[in-house]
């Protein structure tokens, strides 16, 4: 009933108690169940249950006090002992409690109690007290098929059958910005733990009882603090979730891999409705996820789904007569067409002028147009295809790559998407007829006196009744290039489809804000500044003695040292413990690989296991935050290109199962990060020969590479030696973007790879990017720094020693050759005209390769702090500058990147030194 009579501060109080109790009550249910006679909780239960009957009664909420009273009632007899408390009236109170909810929810946002159903509940309560059986609500009735009666299927479902849909965006109540921020960081938390808790569902589906007891408790947790908030399609989700998994748990369901591939649907669903929550605003975009809320209650009634392991890979096997809505794959139809048009477009112009930022908005629109138009219609793989290249796209343009050298890449992929595409609407057309239909001439030719159609309508005509094979018209491939043949025109659902994406961009950008620390480290770190306020007082004391000049100048200077060595001591215990706060273990990026795999090797047709080592390594914050991309785009590289079939295997004389390691440990003042398999490994004769026929190379330049350098063509833009370019990933494609990734975060990636036993990608990372040790040299009357865990060893040599190799300097060193260069002449410094004889020379080192850099003045090691150079800097090309750090006397000194100086020097020719 409506509640607009009702005075509204009564009404409000009312919610606001409402909310209080069912939050007292259904925390203190879960310590029941653990603790089935515990009278206290039962109290504690009993009276919230209590008030808020009586409270509605009051207001004349006839449904919540109906139900609330029933949910009294047998929270009585349990008290009083005729009931035991058992894991099914725990349940079914969880379940009042839920319903409630979602009453006190719909009176504070439609003023009315909505239409919640409370009669099964209610009937199940009555028919527990009367000493019956449970009576099963007939939506989730469970009584299996009469033998050799054939269960009828269930009917498809149409959009237009399920609730509408209501994207407008509204707010949560929150209490304050760190409250949500709580929530989510508790929600990313809860949905690592159930990925991966499904995942060794999937593997032992029957023996492990308390698995499907932390999955119950993962849904019903997100479920309730979703419910707090007002977070409406997060909530329902998880209450279906939550009773599907109930069912499971009182062995009424399987745990069969279609269900568990279900639940890994909605927990894929839950991630992207969290995605578009702005944590700063409390606003929340709402995500349509009807169709998977409506598979979760087929799942509830019986209908469980088969598995999909297979879904996707064969389009005509996925679709049959009636499963879409005509109407649907008509939209889909002309949304994919228009967007494939605009993708022509924008990379034709893009091919001419690769500085048209117009163009590569346009693009990465119609990538996420596209992305959003197959995740509709469940085409999973085409959606994760447009996802992975339109990530590309906004990696590139917000770190201001050169689009030129990303068009080979694009195009590959984008012909990939296109091709998918086509496959999927030559089936839909089979399936669902002209989208004009058959009717529609006859209708036309009635019309008398038709007006003469637009431009844009014919247009649109024309795309409408295309046949299937005039795709390849629309976007068809031409040595390589993207070309269209149909002008592009501004789509209806375009600015809406941008908005979304753009605000998906915005979610997934976020960074979490927050990070736990040890009490023990904040409780060190507290004497650390105990002890500093100590030393800020002394000094104070030694100024005061200066200013009356009671005190002896050289007793003064001598409290004045030994107080600027404690402040020292202190000032490097306080950054070690920061620096320790700072550090998290990388098992929360390592966390997600697990399904990630799982998802890869049911799509490859492979059976692929996971190793994972050293998880606990710490890193810095910042680090572990940004390395998950890079890492997902080597493990789905490993996947696809890198293991071989179960038969290429055998052959081989390998195990069938193929298997990939992800590692972490220390090295040095790094962390490095491998990421290996035992697969077909890179063959360096293969990537030469590549490598020349794509242009990148001449014959001479291949022929004089060797073995190590050849496999680091990898790294080139554009570059693939994939003979078949699949939608997962292809060897090479978009690898110049991870090693580009990895720089930006001073570290290096490194190759070693043997054919036929595997390939191995070692990313050294520092710990942390704030403060570094450093050697200081000198040159052209510069102080520069160089990062001194790159630095092998400092010497000096006499000029005459060194010899030409190759049009290049070098000198042999302790029986070794290694190669000089002048620093000056890499970073384009006047070259002197003097000749030394003697040669300061830092030797840096790069993985295991080593090279002499001529400086002028060799200077200390210093610690500094790092710095980026800025947008205005940035904007320069700046070779072999990784950043800069500010000295004490206030100057500026640039910091030198000695993997890039390393790359420069072997394009550099021998000059005077």
């Amino acid at each position: 009933m409506s509640q607009d009579f009702l005075d509204p501060e009564i009404f409000s109080d009312f919610i606001v108690e409402a909310r209080e109790h069912l939050e007292t009550i259904e925390p203190a249910l879960l310590e029941l169940e653990k603790s089935p006679g515990n009278s206290d909780l039962l109290n504690d239960i009993f009276r919230p249950m209590h008030s808020l009957k009586g409270a509605s009664g009051f207001l004349g909420l006839n449904k919540i006090n109906g139900l609330a009273h029933k949910a009294e009632s047998i929270l009585d007899e349990l008290r009083n002992g005729k009931m035991v408390a058992t894991s099914e009236i725990m349940d079914l109170i969880l379940s009042a409690t839920d319903a409630l909810t979602n009453m006190i929810n719909n009176l504070e946002t439609a003023n009315d109690e909505g239409d919640i159903e409370t009669r099964d509940i209610i009937a199940h309560i009555e028919s527990l007290m009367n000493g019956g059986g449970s009576v099963k609500p007939s939506s989730v009735s469970t009584v299996p098929p009469k033998p050799g009666k054939r269960k009828e299927k269930a009917q498809p479902l149409h959009v237009e059958n399920l609730p509408p849909f209501d994207a407008e965006p509204y707010t949560l109540t929150v209490i304050g910005e760190g409250h949500l921020q709580d929530f989510l960081e508790e929600a990313e938390e809860i949905l690592d733990g159930l990925g991966n808790a499904l995942l060794q569902l999937e593997k032992n589906p029957q023996g492990n009882k308390e698995l499907i007891n932390d999955l119950f408790r993962y849904f019903h947790n997100i479920k309730g603090n979703s419910g707090i908030i007002g977070f409406k399609e997060l909530n329902a989700l998880t209450h279906e979730a939550e009773t599907l998994l109930g069912r499971v748990r009182k062995g009424e369901l399987a745990p069969s891999r279609g269900l568990i591939d279900l639940l890994l649907a909605v927990s894929d669903a839950m991630a992207e409705i969290l995605s578009h929550v702005d944590s700063k605003t409390a606003r929340i975009q709402p995500v349509d996820t009807r169709l998977t809320l409506a598979r979760v209650k087929r799942a509830l009634e019986g209908d469980i789904p088969a598995d999909s392991a297979a879904a996707g890979d064969n389009a005509s096997s996925s679709m049959t007569e009636g499963e879409y809505d005509p109407e649907d794959v008509q939209a889909f139809d002309q949304t994919v067409v228009q967007q494939l048009e605009n993708i022509g477009i924008a990379l034709r112009t893009l091919s001419q002028d690769s500085s048209q930022k117009d163009f590569v908005d346009g693009l990465y629109r119609s990538l996420m147009t596209i992305q959003n138009s197959c995740g509709y219609m469940r085409f999973g793989d085409l959606k994760v295809m447009a996802e992975r290249t339109a990530g590309l796209v906004d990696q590139a343009r917000k770190s201001g790559l050169d689009f030129e050298l990303m068009l080979d890449i694009l195009k590959q992929e984008c012909s990939i998407i296109a091709d998918g595409v086509h496959k999927r609407l030559s089936v839909l057309r089979s399936t669902y007829g002209s989208k004009s239909g058959d009717a529609e001439p006859s209708a036309k030719s009635s019309v008398a006196a038709p007006k003469p159609a637009s431009a844009a309508s014919l247009d649109r005509t024309r795309r409408e009744e295309a046949a299937p094979a005039e795709i390849d018209e629309i976007m068809e491939l031409e040595d390589g290039e993207l070309t269209t043949g149909i002008t592009a025109a501004p789509s209806a659902a375009k600015s809406a489809q941008a908005g979304q994406a753009q605000a998906s961009q915005k979610a997934a950008a976020k960074a979490t804000t927050t990070i736990r620390v040890d009490h023990e480290k904040l409780d060190h770190l507290m004497n650390v500044i105990g002890e500093l306020i100590i030393n800020r007082n002394r000094f104070s004391m030694l100024a005061r003695a200066l200013e009356s000049g009671q005190e002896d100048v050289q007793k003064v200077a001598q409290s004045l040292s030994e107080t600027t060595d404690a402040m020292a001591r202190i000032s490097d215990d306080l950054q070690d413990t920061i620096m320790k706060v700072r550090m998290v273990p990388v098992s929360s990026v390592f966390s997600r690989f697990p399904r990630l795999i799982r998802d890869l090797s049911r799509k490859s047709g492979k059976d692929v296991e996971l190793l994972t080592e050293g998880e606990e390594t710490e890193l810095d914050k910042s680090l572990v935050e940004v390395i998950g991309d890079p890492l997902v785009h080597l493990i789905r590289n490993s996947v696809d290109h890198g293991i071989e079939t179960a038969e290429e295997r055998t052959a081989a004389g390998k195990p069938p199962m193929g298997r990939v390691w992800l590692r972490a440990y220390h090295k040095g003042n790094s962390v490095a990060i491998e990421i290996a398999d035992d697969g077909r490994g890179i063959d360096p004769v293969k990537m030469r020969r590549a490598a020349v026929k794509k242009g990148l190379i001449s014959e001479e330049e291949a022929a004089a590479m060797d073995d190590r350098e050849a496999i680091e063509l990898i790294f080139a833009p554009g570059f693939s030696t994939a003979e078949k370019i699949t939608d997962i990933s292809g060897r090479g494609v978009g690898m110049d973007v991870v090693r580009n990734n990895i720089k930006n975060l001073k570290g290096s990636v490194s190759i070693t790879s043997e054919v036929g036993k595997g390939a191995k990608f070692i990313l050294l990372l520092p710990l942390t990017l704030a403060i570094i040790d450093a050697l200081m040299v000198t040159i052209d009357n510069e102080v520069f720094a160089i990062p001194l865990d790159a630095v092998s060893e400092t010497t000096k040599i006499e000029a005459s020693r060194l010899t030409e190799v190759n049009t290049r300097k070098a000198v042999t060193l302790r029986g070794d050759v290694l190669g000089v260069v002048d620093l000056r002449e890499i970073l384009g410094l006047s070259i002197g005209e003097e000749q030394r004889e003697i040669l300061p020379i830092v030797v840096i080192q790069d993985q295991d390769r080593r090279l002499g850099i001529v400086v002028d003045k060799l200077l200390e090691r210093q610690e500094i702090v790092i710095k980026p150079l800025g947008s205005y800097l940035s904007d320069f090309d700046l070779k072999g500058v990784s950043g800069a750090t500010i000295m004490g006397d206030g100057s500026v000194v640039l910091i030198l990147d000695p993997h890039e100086i390393y790359s420069l020097a072997t394009s550099t020719t021998a000059r005077s030194i």
